[in-house]
């Protein structure tokens, strides 16, 4: 028995089996920020469908058969760039068959005309010899009666003319309507004929797109009316990680509200030089009515307990009851975290709007919360100016 006591003595082990009093824990490293007014959107938030500005259903004007598919489909045309030709044969035996018209319709004016001029030169002659008593009255009223229905063929004659002109004009017209044309720049949509294939007046065949100009209708509730103004900002946010893709302002707002849905048609403009945005997209569209200035607080200094929002604050033993401090063992000015209840309002950029419960100025605890209660004892960490955390999206 004295040889294990001398060796427990040897390993330095107490021979009793009570222990000494456990240290008191040490004061926890936090992270503070100073609570101060960021700026807070009043947004609505809908989900909408991009159209492009420009685009054209193409259709030929006239019925005929494809010689020739000049661009292919997703290509990029420039305004007046032929798209497709249709076989012209029988068109264009139409314009010469109207050019030969007018050319009858010419040389017969020109035999009418002199015919006119002689007829017009033998009444004035027999006017003449009537006046010096060399001719009767019966022989100028021949003549007259003779230059008079002349004059009327002439005219006939001129009308004619005119007539062969505008049907050249109209056959030089459905000559050209075989070929069809951009009327716009942009990019050329799925190609639906092919060379062989007989293209039927007013059937689409293909679209042209512009998709460096984007527009969205927004239905915004009647209830807001007062609310909806023209140029009011409006985001376009990714649907699947509300990324802003794009920022426009509204550019109309209709006169009249919707009698089905109650709601008032609103379209933004959207600037898409680089084509990542295309007609037809669903995205989240957010309308901003007004913004304002609130105190804030990071979503990561607020903990949520049985339905309340809690935060930590830096503060002094000395500013907790003191049935608290003296349960803790605390020194009056030792730093401590306080938590005090506060009502929040909507999420917004990682940042709470504070309602009620916090003032300007107060150091907010915003780490190590789970490991904290009220009066933990902490120990702050020096502060580093920072971009603030709670930034509006434009």
């Amino acid at each position: 028995m004295r040889q294990l006591l001398a060796g427990l003595m040897l390993l330095g082990l107490p021979l009793t089996g009570c222990s000494p009093k456990e240290p008191s824990k040490k004061p926890l490293p936090v992270s503070t920020l100073q609570v101060k007014p960021a700026t807070f959107q009043d947004l609505g938030d809908y989900t909408s469908t991009l159209e492009a500005v420009a685009e054209v259903k193409m259709a030929a004007v006239s019925s005929g058969r494809v010689q020739a598919r000049l661009v292919q489909p997703g290509q990029n045309v420039q305004e007046g760039q032929e798209l497709l030709r249709l076989r012209v044969r029988e068109r264009t035996a139409d314009v010469q068959q109207a050019q030969a018209d007018l050319a009858r319709s010419n040389a017969q004016v020109a035999e009418v005309r002199a015919k006119l001029e002689k007829d017009k030169s033998n009444y004035q002659r027999y006017n003449y010899l009537k006046g010096q008593g060399a001719s009767s009255a019966q022989e100028l009223d021949g003549y007259r009666a003779q230059f008079l229905a002349q004059q009327a063929s002439f005219k006939a004659s001129l009308d004619g003319v005119a007539a062969a002109k505008a049907e050249l004009e109209a056959a030089r017209s459905r000559l050209s309507d075989k070929v069809v044309a951009a009327p716009i720049a942009g990019q050329v949509g799925d190609l639906l004929v092919k060379v062989g294939d007989v293209v039927k007046e007013g059937d689409p065949f293909t679209t042209i797109t512009r998709n460096d100009l984007l527009l969205t209708r927004i239905e915004i509730p009647s209830n807001l009316s007062g609310r909806i103004k023209l140029g009011l900002p409006v985001w376009l946010r990714d649907t699947s990680d509300a990324k802003v893709l794009a920022k426009g302002i509204v550019s109309f707002v209709s006169p009249s509200v919707n009698s089905g849905s109650q709601g008032i048609l609103v379209k933004a403009e959207f600037l898409n030089p680089e084509g990542k945005l295309r007609t037809g997209e669903r995205v989240r569209t957010q309308v901003e009515f007004a913004r304002q200035k609130q105190l804030a607080v990071p979503f990561s200094a607020v903990v949520q307990s049985a339905g309340q929002s809690f935060v930590y604050v830096l503060g002094n033993a000395n500013q907790l009851p003191a049935e608290l401090r003296q349960k803790l063992e605390l020194a009056p000015s030792a730093a401590v975290a306080i938590k005090l209840p506060v009502r929040l309002g909507a999420l917004q950029n990682n940042c709470y709007p504070v309602l009620w419960g916090l003032g300007a100025g107060s150091r907010l605890i915003n780490s190590n919360l789970l490991n904290l209660r009220n009066g933990s004892a902490v120990k702050a960490r020096p502060v580093r100016e920072r971009k603030s955390l709670c930034t509006p999206i434009g």
